[in-house]
């Protein structure tokens, strides 16, 4: 989650090749298990690129 540090945007990382639940809880989610998936205000974004992220948090007020 670099891009969201170099933005100072706290995030909680969870690694889902280590804890089987949170790979079920992104697969729950997401419909899916690609890795990143990001959960931005109840936004999924499932395999997500910087570009997608720059979006949702554009969208959402929270990067100018």
């Amino acid at each position: 989650m670099g891009f969201l540090n170099e933005l100072n945007i706290p995030c909680e990382i969870k690694n889902v090749t280590i804890h089987p639940i949170c790979a079920t809880e992104v697969e729950a989610l997401s419909g899916q298990s690609k890795s990143p998936t990001l959960n931005i205000d109840g936004l999924i974004l499932p395999d997500a690129s910087v570009e997608d992220v720059a979006k949702a948090l554009e969208e959402r007020g929270i990067v100018i």
